[in-house]
């Protein structure tokens, strides 16, 4: 089956600079279709949700991209219905956004995009837009690597989708050391883990060249030994004028009710660029 972009769309300005966002990345695939969805949680809504649409469907029209809206009421809740709403699976594609302010409650924490990326249900990408005049076209992408043993499979469909061949895309690797022993670790030690790192790194870049060879782009790669990996992706991100962080969540990194302290939610906070949250079902 062909993927499917689907965009959670709840009226605001920053669910607008998110549909960027979902054009860019539909116009990278053979269906160049999106698919908006609305959880309808008041009828006096209506009206203004399908102008809102409409406006969307034009922009859409401008890129040669079929777009098709539902208005839905919710079964429970919001996130319920967009769950229902959005076929399960690998091939479709969640798009949605992070607060604008976080206002002591964290740009994810307690969300509905946080709700759908624990889910897992499909592939999501929950963002926070720092540039709306990027216009959802990211030029310098850093993508942060945890090691997963997949290598770069499981980031690959979000690149292909949010790079051309005029991308920069800056790989980075930090090799993580205990916060209470990191300054006794041996020049040996950063050593192999930098030579870990590097490895690991050739690697993933092998596999993009490899999955890319079509529509190649730019890459360079990054590896450092730190007690704190959020403070270097956004050391990194400042260095490289990176214009999108791109993260893959986990059950156990995504923020919960108790945010303060959590590294993704740091990111979101201190961020420089825009920010893709992203998981595969």
């Amino acid at each position: 089956m062909e993927r499917q972009i689907y965009l959670a769309y709840d009226g605001s300005i920053n669910a607008d600079w998110v549909a960027r966002y979902a054009i860019r990345m539909a116009a990278a695939l053979d269906r160049r279709q999106i698919t908006l969805l609305h959880i309808l949680d008041h009828p006096a809504a209506k009206a203004r949700m399908e102008e809102r649409f409409a406006a969307i469907a034009a922009e859409c029209a401008t890129a040669g991209i079929d777009c098709r809206g539902q208005i839905r009421r919710p079964d429970r809740d919001v996130c319920s219905g967009l769950l229902q709403a959005i076929p399960a699976g690998e091939t479709s594609y969640c798009l949605c956004g992070a607060r604008i302010a976080s206002r002591g409650r964290g740009f994810l924490a307690g969300t509905v995009s946080e709700r759908l990326l624990r889910a897992a249900r499909f592939n999501v990408m929950a963002i926070r837009v720092v540039s709306p005049g990027l216009l959802g076209c990211p030029r310098t992408l850093l993508f942060p690597l945890a090691g997963h043993p997949r290598g770069f499979s499981s980031a690959m469909p979000f690149l292909q989708m949010l790079t051309t061949p005029q991308s920069t895309v800056h790989l980075l690797r930090v090799m993580m050391v205990n916060p209470l022993l990191s300054r006794y670790v041996s020049a040996e030690i950063a050593r192999a883990r930098l030579a870990a790192g590097r490895e690991y790194l050739v690697q993933a870049v092998s596999h993009i060249r490899r999955e890319m060879a079509d529509a190649p782009c730019h890459l360079d790669h990054h590896v450092v030994v730190s007690d704190d990996w959020a403070r270097e992706i956004l050391l990194q991100a400042d260095r490289v004028h990176a214009s999108m962080i791109l993260l893959g969540a986990t059950e156990r990194s995504l923020p919960s009710r108790f945010f303060y302290g959590n590294r993704l939610e740091e990111i979101l906070r201190r961020t420089p660029c825009d920010v893709g949250i992203y998981r595969r079902p």
